[in-house]
């Protein structure tokens, strides 16, 4: 990801934990599978059978929010009990950053199965969870290579190989320089007494989600009219 050069390059104090958690919550996001995928979009879709596709994209949106949201309120509630230390904040961080990253790539991959956008390309994957994860920027950046609004229709089958590893250089910088400084942040933020950090942890994680769907309402466009058929019609 170049972390260190990009740090040094933009001058922002990213702490190290925070540098460690992200790459390993992004490797591990990156890892879930399709079927993982297909099974989650299944149980959303059965709480409401005769939702159609434009509903059910506003219920993994909402599902999304609500989740991430209670995740940054854990974390800073627990980080900010009595006698808890610096290295047991800094843990609870790590873990709340691990959940953030895990629940956006899945549902920013939830999204390309119901839409039918090929994801089985580990490049394209990355490109796809960390475009969603960075909002603006990392939609500025897909938009421009793909000239089109909703770039992730276009993603998987008109990049070339070397276009897609440049790309991912440039997300990966985005990554540490942006959402890590805003993660650094929201780490001492979480660390606040007398229930400030539950406070910070949940508002913090709710601007970041609605950035993320904001960008995967951008990348996707318009619900499809029907189901995938891969997807079970219930």
């Amino acid at each position: 990801m170049g972390k260190r050069k990009a740090k040094a390059a933009r001058g922002i104090p990213v702490p190290s934990a925070v540098e460690s958690a992200l790459d390993t919550a992004l490797d591990r996001a990156l890892r879930i599978q399709r079927p993982v995928v297909s099974a989650y979009l299944d149980r959303v879709r059965a709480k409401r059978p005769r939702a159609t596709p434009a509903e059910v994209v506003e219920m993994l949106e909402r599902r999304y929010f609500s989740t991430v949201v209670g995740i940054g309120g854990a974390s800073g509630a627990a980080a900010a009990l009595p006698g808890v230390g610096t290295a047991a904040t800094v843990a609870s961080g790590a873990a709340e950053i691990t959940a953030f990253v895990g629940a956006t790539a899945l549902f920013a991959l939830a999204l390309a199965e119901l839409h039918s956008v090929p994801i089985s390309d580990p490049e394209v994957r990355r490109a796809l969870v960390v475009a969603v994860l960075l909002g603006d920027a990392g939609t500025a950046v897909l938009a421009g290579e793909q000239g089109e609004r909703h770039w992730a229709q276009l993603l998987g089958r008109s990049m070339a190989k070397d276009r897609i590893g440049d790309i991912n250089g440039r997300l990966g910088h985005l990554l540490l320089t942006r959402f890590g400084a805003r993660q650094g942040a929201l780490l001492f933020g979480r660390a606040l007494p007398l229930g400030l950090g539950a406070g910070v942890g949940a508002v913090g994680n709710a601007a970041l989600a609605r950035t993320a769907i904001a960008a995967a309402r951008r990348a996707f466009g318009p619900a499809p009219s029907t189901f995938p058929p891969r997807v079970i019609d219930g």
